[in-house]
């Protein structure tokens, strides 16, 4: 990877209700959102630990147009993910209904200037967008966990971090940002409605895993992940 373009310096905490602030949601649009999440959700084939789905789109810089990729797989390097890294995988796909959703397009539409900063600087007049629905989910005594697992530098220019759901005996689950020494700098927990963490590879970034203090615990959240032309290619790079 060249030395990565530092967006947010890398990384922007932005609590939900500041990134929602300018659009006037609806109570019944937020749960409407949680339902299509719930919908769109199926065992990650790839650990038994996580439940998500996955929709691949194109953003195009001329028109502002968000429409779906032919290809619904997803790449990472191995140097970005240490577990499953070097390998093209496939998700649930997420209903293609979700681009005209009023929390998702509020929340692009404060993105965007990212995502067109993007395409000026690499002269791109396209931009590949892969969107995750994520769901760790543990019982008591369990670990749900991610992929990778801890502290990594993400294969994507951006990836901007969106919380859901987080049950409230939920354990673990906070975000840890480090330099390349691997020794954390910061602590970042998102805990309220679409609060939003931005990273980008200028630093690393992990969140660590869940668990439960009684029943089962949840955290759901969406990513929404600015990826490198490489990553649209099949097996190593």
């Amino acid at each position: 990877m060249d030395i990565p373009y530092p967006y947010v310096n890398g990384f922007k905490f932005i609590k939900g209700s500041a990134l929602l602030s300018d659009h006037s949601l609806e109570l019944n649009e937020i749960s409407d959102f949680r339902e299509f999440f719930n919908d769109n959700i199926d065992l990650d084939p790839y650990s038994p630990v996580r439940i998500r789905g996955m929709l691949k789109v194109e953003y195009h810089y001329s028109t502002r147009k968000l429409l779906k990729a032919s290809t619904q797989n997803y790449f990472q390097s191995g140097n970005a993910n240490n577990l499953n890294g070097g390998m093209s995988r496939s998700f649930n796909t997420i209903e293609g209904s979700l681009l005209n959703i009023p929390v998702f397009k509020a929340l692009f539409r404060e993105h965007e200037p990212y995502i067109r900063k993007y395409c000026e600087l690499n002269d791109a007049a396209t931009a590949n967008i892969s969107i995750h629905f994520i769901r760790y989910q543990a019982q008591e005594g369990e670990a749900s966990y991610s992929s990778p697992v801890w502290l990594h530098q993400d294969d994507e220019p951006l990836v901007f971090i969106h919380l859901i759901n987080l049950t409230a005996n939920t354990l673990g689950a906070d975000n840890v940002i480090s330099g390349f020494d691997d020794m954390p700098t910061n602590v970042i927990r998102l805990t309220h409605f679409m609060d939003c963490l931005v990273v980008d590879p200028s630093l690393k970034h992990a969140v660590t895993p869940i668990g439960s203090s009684s029943g089962t615990s949840r955290r759901d959240v969406m990513l929404i992940n600015l990826e490198n032309p490489s990553q649209q290619n099949q097996g190593h790079y």
